[in-house]
């Protein structure tokens, strides 16, 4: 186990530029309690309930930080030009990934962690107890990022690193429930978004927020749509494999 977090934390030392702290600090810190702040304004301009936005907004910040990580976790392979060394290496690729994404699980829990605990501050509000929060954003993190396994595949076939994290992050702010109630989408959109990470655990928190109690059976749906995502992300992922080492074998040839 302790050479499994050092491989994980030497990994996220070699390929991501933000461990610069000025990096870090605009990229994971400022960049989604400014988006927080932004949403949560603008319910409160228009007489809405803030506590929902305030959370939702915290979890997504924490999903944010996964969804980008693992799709670089692989994607600067290449923009460093290593993808065809790691390609053909006898590591598990499937593994490799998994253990890459331990960092950024880790630092979407700090992240959304602040970024709640900063709004809650700024706005004088606190919907749910810090450690149940914790505990819904720690939920939130690890199915988004079985979510995000099938973003570190997609890195393997095309080369803009940022098309699908950035569309995976616009589909998770609209349809999960985080920034745009649920019940207001169309019902189309709603049978996609049950298939999502995040909708779940929002579903609870708005049922809690209404002065109900905890939802056990949506926390356990959304479980079920992690081990979900990760079934599809790992076959995914599998096959991209195969299809970057056939493509980086013509390349030599």
């Amino acid at each position: 186990m302790n050479t499994y977090i050092k491989g994980a934390l030497l990994s996220y030392k070699a390929l991501f530029t933000w461990l610069n702290p000025l990096g870090y600090l605009s990229s994971r810190i400022i960049r989604p309690i400014g988006l927080a702040i932004a949403c949560v304004s603008l319910a409160n301009y228009y007489g809405a309930a803030i506590d929902r936005m305030l959370v939702g907004a915290s979890l997504l910040a924490g999903a944010s930080a996964v969804v980008f990580g693992m799709a670089l976790a692989v994607g600067n392979e290449r923009s460093y030009g290593t993808l065809g060394i790691w390609l053909a290496s006898p590591q598990n690729k499937l593994g490799a990934v998994c253990q890459r994404a331990l960092p950024h699980i880790v630092d979407g829990v700090l992240g959304g962690l602040c970024t709640y605990l900063v709004c809650c501050a700024l706005y004088g509000s606190l919907p749910i107890g810090v450690l149940p929060y914790t505990g819904l954003l720690s939920l939130a993190v690890v199915t988004t990022a079985c979510l995000g396994l099938a973003l570190s595949a997609l890195a393997l076939l095309v080369e803009d690193l940022f098309v699908g994290p950035n569309v995976a992050d616009l589909v998770l702010m609209m349809l999960t429930g985080t920034l745009i109630p649920y019940d207001r989408l169309p019902a189309f959109l709603q049978s996609v978004g049950d298939v999502l990470p995040l909708t779940h655990i929002m579903a609870a928190v708005t049922g809690r927020l209404a002065g109900e109690s905890w939802d056990g059976g949506q926390l356990l749906v959304e479980l079920g749509v992690g081990a979900g995502w990760f079934v599809l992300s790992s076959l995914f992922m599998l096959w991209a494999v195969r299809r970057g080492r056939h493509h980086v074998g013509q390349s030599a040839n």
